[in-house]
This record gives C-alpha cells, structure tokens and sequence, in this order.
C-alpha cells in the first residue's frame, strides 16, 4: 500500500502559479492527482502546500491537502522534510501505507503504466527506494582553465561511448520506514527504472517549458491513460 504526495507549494519566482497553470486544459497538480487514482496500490493521495489557492485546486482534483508548515515552503526547503512531514501527517491520521511515492508536479506526464512496472519492480525486489532514470549517449568531459577536457577519446561516434544514466524526476518510491526513520528519500538501496523519451523531456519551470511540455503532450496524450 502507498502512499502518494504531490508537493506544491506557491512562490513560484520563474513560473508564477506554476503548480496550478493551465497544462493541456487542467490544473498543473491535476496531472499526477488524476494518475494517482488510477493507481490500485496508492491508498491515498495528498498535496502539500502552504498556500490556500493550491489547496483549493487539489481539493477539487479530488485529493486531500496536507497544510504544509512555512518553514517547509521556502525556495530552498529539503523536498525531503516535505515528504517526512506529508507522511508522518497521515500516519498519525490512521491511514495504512508501507511506502510513498513522490508525485511531483512539475514531471506531469507519466503513462499509468510505466508507474505501475516501477511500482511492481520495486514491490518485487528488497530495496530502500526507487528512482526513475534515463539513459543517454553524451560526449561528456570537464572544462578545466576554459579548456574542455574530454572523457572519451575525441573521434569516438556518441553511439560508442559508455551510456550516462541521470535522475529525471518523474518517480521517486520509498520506503516508509526508510523516509521516517533514515530521514532519506533514497536510503542505501536504490533501484534504477530506466524510463524512455519524450515523458522524461518534460520538466516544467519556465514558461518555455510550457510549450514544450503542450507540444510533447500532444504527441503522447493517448500513452497516459489519463
């Protein structure tokens, strides 16, 4: 059973009313509310924030609202106390999860199916946590005096070098023992799911970001299941 938490606070400095602008015809935060409910294992689905006009807007996607204290809703909060904070306020409420999953809302498009292969790997496997990554095939290198010092020997084709896997937000699943006790998202024990382009392409920040994310939509709206 999971736990899922949607973290959005106001102040938004880049993209003002980011977690609730208008995304391909609802509500930023409604993207991961309307995934969260068709997800058979997430028993619950809370959005945390500080902010009533955010709160108004989960409330009406059909979630519940964690009141998020001020001193966890400023630009350079720990996502991690957030989730500690979400998760301890429903346990004490008396709802049942052994593990939570961070929905943020900036990563809206997710196929439902995608989340749950990640949710039945990591059910499957002995794991402090699980994160989504993806794979690319990058020329990377250091730039040491103003002068790019490359890691891969200069004539090789980007197909031939080693893959690079990074962090692309769009889950994070932990255990609840791991969060609440070892105050981590990861613990020592990290699955890797590997996820696949475009879903992983769209992080919205900026205003840019709003139309790559309607354009990319567009394309991959029938994949979600939402």
């Amino acid at each position: 059973m999971i736990l899922a938490v949607i973290p959005a606070r106001g102040g938004s400095k880049r993209l003002p009313g980011k977690n609730i602008v208008p995304f391909g015809g609802r509500p930023l935060i409604a993207w991961s509310a309307a995934l969260a409910a068709l997800c058979p294992r997430i028993v619950r689905c809370v959005v945390s924030t500080e902010a009533a006009d955010i709160a108004a807007v989960a409330r009406a996607a059909g979630t519940d609202v964690v009141e998020r204290p001020a001193e966890l809703a400023g630009d350079d909060s720990s996502i991690t106390e957030v989730l500690i904070h979400a998760a301890q306020t429903v346990h004490d409420q008396g709802t049942d999860f052994n593990a939570v999953i961070l929905l943020q809302p900036t990563n809206p498009l997710r196929p439902a199916e995608m989340v749950e292969s990640a949710i039945d790997r990591f059910a499957s496997v002995s794991a402090h946590s699980l994160i989504t990554v993806s794979r690319r095939a990058l020329k990377t290198g250091q730039v040491i005096d103003g002068r790019f010092v490359p890691n891969y020997r200069p004539d090789t084709q980007s197909r031939r070098t080693p893959p690079i896997f990074y962090e692309n937000g769009l889950l994070y699943i932990t255990r609840k023992d791991v969060l609440l006790e070892q105050r981590s998202i990861y613990g020592t024990d990290v699955l890797a799911f590997e996820t696949e382009a475009p879903f992983d392409q769209v992080d919205i920040d900026e205003p840019l970001d709003l139309q790559i994310g309607e354009a990319v939509l567009a394309v991959v709206r029938g994949r979600l299941g939402y």
